[in-house]
C-alpha cells in the first residue's frame, strides 16, 4: 500500500554507518585471524618455518612406551671414549654394532618420534595455541555481533510497539 506519510530518506547518515560498521567488522575479523595466518619459527635453533593454519592439523606421532625406551637401551651399543675415537679398528666395529642396533623395531619407533619432533612435530603445539586463540577470537567477535544484533532488534520492536500503543 502507498502511503507517503511514511515515506523517509534515512539520508547519507545510515550509508556511512553501515560502511563503517563493515570496516570495523572486517578489521577485527582480521585480527582475530592474525594469529592463524602468520609466520613463525619453530625446533632446537629456531630453523624450521611454521605457518599455524596449516601445520596445526599435523597428527601427534605417539611417544616410545617405556618398553620400547629400555630396549632400545639395550641394544644401542656405548657410546665411545675419546680414546677409543681415535681407534680404526674398534670404530668399524662400533659403526657395524651401531647399524644393527638403528635395525632394531624398538630404535626405529624412537627415531621415528626424534625424526617427526625435529621436523613437522616442532610446529604442532605453538600452532595449536595459535589456533585456539585464533577460534576464540573470532567467537567473541560473533558474540559481540550477535548480541549487538539482538539489542538493535529488540529495541527496534519496543519503540514499534511503544509508538503502536501510544496511537491506540
Amino acid at each position: 500500500m502507498f502511503d507517503p506519510e511514511r515515506d523517509h530518506d534515512p539520508g547519507p547518515r545510515r550509508f556511512y554507518l553501515r560502511l563503517l560498521a563493515v570496516v570495523v567488522i572486517s578489521l577485527a575479523g582480521c585480527a582475530a585471524l592474525y594469529p592463524s595466518v602468520t609466520a613463525f619459527s619453530a625446533g632446537a635453533d629456531h630453523d624450521t618455518g611454521c605457518l599455524a593454519i596449516e601445520d596445526g592439523w599435523h597428527h601427534e606421532v605417539a611417544e616410545p612406551s617405556a618398553s620400547d625406551v629400555a630396549a632400545a637401551h639395550a641394544v644401542l651399543p656405548p657410546a665411545p671414549t675419546p680414546a677409543q675415537l681415535q681407534d680404526p679398528e674398534f670404530m668399524a666395529r662400533w659403526r657395524v654394532e651401531w647399524r644393527a642396533a638403528q635395525a632394531s623395531p624398538a630404535v626405529a619407533v624412537a627415531n621415528a618420534r626424534a625424526d617427526w619432533l625435529a621436523g613437522a612435530g616442532a610446529c604442532v603445539p605453538e600452532s595449536r595455541h595459535r589456533l585456539i586463540v585464533s577460534s576464540l577470537g573470532v567467537g567473541a567477535l560473533l558474540l559481540v555481533g550477535g548480541g549487538v544484533s539482538i539489542a538493535r532488534r529488540t529495541r527496534k520492536s519496543l519503540r514499534r510497539a511503544a509508538a503502536e500503543f501510544a496511537t491506540a
